[in-house]
């Protein structure tokens, strides 16, 4: 620490990794920590062979954009509001610990995305030179600027790995460009690029730049299922999913996880059949393997790979190598390894994730130890962020289009929240969640064709996360009558397959009653997966204790959400890093402002600050309490004036002035979020638990001197027409009142 009690200069080691791209192109950088996001941008262009003619923008995890805002306000109106000056914001600011991410996109018609993550800090010796430098890295830039983005890039690559493909169409003079200037994409020249980088000048910043508002909203369109959820409309209209456009307030608030130890998941991800399966067809490939101008193995060591390798253990129950007769039967008829789903799959992810290159008609691999541990769970994570992204546009049922298609991706994206918010180790079962529906009193044939979409979105989802170890499946005993309904209606009205669950016909012949449906739970490896994809999409998806140094600020902002036992070890993690003292000081000191963030952080801190016993936090509570600091006079007051004896010593006017207050400024919550039910619903709690304060001061409220007095009252007051006319009367009045005193 510096003697200013700031946070010395450091460099940043980053790992930046353009996302999409198989195998994985990335960067390892380092920059000064008071450097600004700027410069960053200005390495990323040269680290990729970007040429910095289209527009950019930064995001945080926190949903916070960074940018040139005078720049992307030219795309639209208001594109740019809100967005920090990234010459104005210093890396380490936004990249504080150890694990943090950043999301960095370029041109928003190609969509290049950039995953960057904080893997370490390097102290900076006194008196160094503050550079920028690169330090690893993977495959070479970028050959060209709109060519379509990650998919145009996977095209032009294919043309380049196979000379007989015709050089026309859209990128056949790039490739024959490329192709005459020895372009290898594989090829990656660290000190040259560390050369180029020399040539910046880290430009330094003060780290002050006040962060942009919040904006939530991620953009892998992310929504949660709830029990009432298994029931909505299928008219098509109703947000079962929900849009990149939707509101922020519709992102959902997570609840803290806890990640297993790094090296339990690597083994866990060494450990799943798929992934394992694709290291050992690396190692196989190590001395090199003829493969055909379609970039797979030549028949005869296709099979000599099924084979050798046991990669027949993959297949499901009803393949043909699911026996050794079947096996031997289909393997002397196999004319192309494409045909081979147990050898196509592993083969597949082998060459995407860079396990096995292809160069002079040959398959390379390596030994599964030269693979990095950290770079296999990263490509992991990637392939199951990808398997979620196509889940959340197509949904998981194969063939399946307009409406109906995009309900069921609905119906697959709200599970896989379901999964993410439910306790650890706790299954989520298929039948359970039916249940609650019909409880709620949900019948009809659209119910009953929404329940046999879930089911088999159901199903369907266990079985694409269990090839991946992210979940635990288990298959129930059949199908259910409704699902078997309609995989016929659809099959006769339009050739659409419900796949079947292959269970006998005598299980599914049992009543609906007697039956065992689906269940799936996440694994500790899934978790990870999951909250990875989440934190991708900008929805903050929070580690139970990540806030224990962070300041009090940031605490307010992220134990929303949390469950009172989460909150209470989360505070215990957090008071352990400082004293009581700091704590109150921090706490209260976060409570100022007069917007709508202020007002929730405001809401959180009252109820930390209850539980403050020492002396000096007291003491910093009453200094509070006597000054002029909009919010932060109110909050001490009133929690001082919920204590009892000589530890509160503030006037119980004062206290009940100070209650009235907060009240109205977390009512003033659901009228900026356009809540009227939420607010009444507020209003009417409230109205129990503090019957003085508000029965006998309903007329009186309008002397409650809050920004937000006149406007929630008037809100009230229509609100309350239909529950008590004339308490909604007395709201309108008071609500005048305020308005004539301003």
């Amino acid at each position: 620490m510096r003697p200013d009690g700031k946070t010395a200069p450091s460099d940043l080691q980053l790992k930046i990794v353009l996302h999409g791209t198989r195998p994985p192109l990335w960067r390892r950088l380092v920059l000064p920590s008071d450097t600004s996001l700027g410069t960053l941008h200005d390495a990323i262009q040269v680290a990729f062979g970007w040429h910095g003619g289209h527009l950019h923008l930064f995001t945080d995890e926190f949903g916070r954009g960074y940018g040139d805002a005078a720049r992307l306000t030219d795309i639209g109106p208001g594109f740019g509001r809100g967005v920090g000056d990234e010459y104005a914001t210093a890396l380490g600011d936004v990249l504080a610990e150890e694990g943090a991410r950043l999301h960095y996109v370029y041109d928003f018609g190609d969509d290049w995305e950039h995953r960057i993550t904080l893997e370490k800090a390097l102290p900076r010796p006194a008196g160094a030179e503050r550079t920028v430098r690169c330090v690893g890295g993977r495959r070479a830039d970028v050959p060209a600027e709109d060519i379509g983005g990650v998919w145009g890039l996977a095209e032009v690559l294919e043309l380049l790995e196979a000379p007989d493909k015709a050089g026309h169409g859209p990128h056949g003079e790039l490739v024959a460009e490329l192709r005459a200037a020895g372009y290898d994409p594989a090829a990656f020249d660290r000190d040259g690029m560390t050369t180029r980088l020399a040539q910046l000048t880290p430009d330094m910043v003060s780290g002050t730049a006040k962060p942009p508002a919040r904006d939530r909203t991620g953009h892998c369109g992310v929504r949660w299922l709830t029990a009432e959820d298994v029931a909505p409309c299928t008219c098509g209209q109703c947000p079962v999913g929900a849009g990149v456009d939707e509101p922020a307030e519709g992102v959902p608030v997570l609840r803290p996880v806890t990640l297993a130890p790094q090296e339990d998941l690597v083994a866990a991800v060494r450990g799943v059949p798929l992934f394992d399966a694709a290291l050992r067809l690396a190692a196989w490939c190590r001395e090199g393997r003829q493969v055909t101008g379609g970039r797979v193995l030549r028949p005869a060591l296709a099979r000599e790979a099924v084979e050798e390798l046991q990669l027949w253990k993959l297949a499901d129950g009803d393949s043909p190598y699911a026996d050794a007769v079947g096996r031997a039967r289909a393997l002397k008829s196999l004319r192309s390894a494409k045909d081979v789903a147990v050898l196509d799959d592993p083969w597949r992810l082998a060459v995407d994730g860079g396990m096995i290159t292809i160069s002079g008609g040959r398959a390379w691999g390596g030994a599964a130890t030269d693979f990095a541990d950290e770079d296999l769970l990263e490509f992991w994570a990637a392939t199951m962020g990808d398997l979620l992204e196509e889940i959340g546009e197509t949904g998981v049922l194969d063939g399946w289009h307009g409406e109906l298609g995009e309900l069921t991706a609905g119906i697959a994206d709200g599970l896989v929240g379901l999964l993410y918010n439910a306790p650890d180790d706790a299954w989520a079962d298929v039948d359970d969640l039916r249940a609650k529906a019909r409880e709620a009193g949900e019948n009809g044939p659209e119910f009953d064709l929404f329940q046999a979409l879930f089911a088999a979105s159901f199903r369907q989802l266990g079985k694409e996360l269990t090839l991946l170890g992210a979940v635990e499946y288990e298959p129930g005993d059949g199908d259910d009558p409704a699902e078997q309904a309609l995989r016929t209606l659809l099959n006769a009205a339009g050739g659409q397959e419900l796949g079947s669950s292959g269970t006998s016909a005598v299980a599914s012949d049992r009543s609906r009653d007697d039956r065992r449906g689906d269940r799936m739970r996440l694994t500790p490896l899934g978790r990870y997966g999951l909250r990875a994809y989440l934190m991708e999409c900008g929805v903050p998806a929070p580690l139970l204790g990540e806030y224990a140094e962070a300041d009090a600020d940031a605490l307010l902002q992220g134990l929303r959400g949390h469950s009172p036992e989460e909150m209470r070890q989360e505070v215990e993690g957090w008071l352990r890093h400082r004293s009581a003292a700091d704590a109150a000081v921090g706490l209260l000191d976060a409570c100022a402002g007069n917007d709508p963030e202020a007002a929730a952080k405001r809401a959180v801190a009252r109820l930390v600050l209850a539980g403050l016993d020492d002396p000096r936090a007291l003491r910093v509570l009453r200094k509070a309490a006597d000054s002029d600091v909009e919010g932060c006079r109110q909050v001490a007051t009133a929690t001082l004036g919920a204590r009892s004896g000589q530890e509160a010593r503030v006037d119980p006017a004062r206290a009940e002035a100070a209650g009235l207050w907060l009240f109205i400024d977390g009512l003033s919550l659901f009228v900026t979020a356009q809540e009227g039910e939420e607010l009444v619903r507020g209003f009417l709690e409230h109205r129990t638990t503090m019957p003085e304060a508000l029965g006998h001061r309903v007329d009186d409220l309008w002397r409650v001197e809050h920004p937000a007095t006149a406007q929630v009252l008037a809100e009230l007051g229509e609100g309350l027409r239909g529950v008590d006319k004339q308490l909604a009367k007395r709201m309108r009045a008071a609500a005048n009142k305020a308005r004539s005193r301003r």
